[in-house]
This record gives C-alpha cells, sequence and structure tokens, in this order.
C-alpha cells in the first residue's frame, strides 16, 4: 500500500457528512475513499462523454 503511481492527485473540499459517507460506503466495499471518488469520477466522465456524443450524433 501507498506504493509509487503514474496518477495525478486531485483535492476537493466537502461536507462533513459526505466525507463520512464515503468512508462508511469504502468500508462495507474494503475500498478507500480515494478510490471510491476517483471511480464516482470516472462514472461521471463516462456519462458526459456519452451525452455529448448523442449531441454530435443529433446534428
Amino acid at each position: 500500500m501507498g506504493g509509487k503511481t503514474n496518477l495525478d492527485r486531485v483535492v476537493a473540499y466537502v461536507p462533513p457528512e459526505w466525507k463520512k459517507e464515503l468512508e462508511e460506503w469504502g468500508e462495507e466495499d474494503e475500498r478507500s475513499v480515494s478510490w471510491l471518488v476517483a471511480k464516482l469520477i470516472d462514472k461521471a466522465l463516462q456519462e458526459r462523454r456519452e451525452q455529448k456524443k448523442s449531441v454530435i450524433s443529433n446534428w
């Protein structure tokens, strides 16, 4: 754990209740908060890309 990575760091400030909920979720799934947030960002970006594709294809 804590090895080198080729990933960039992103910092976000969230309400305490979000952090608590993410920590609980991470414990349930045996994942870190960082991993969960990265997966949520990935999903949001994929959805955004798909949305942009559909807008372009409707032209």
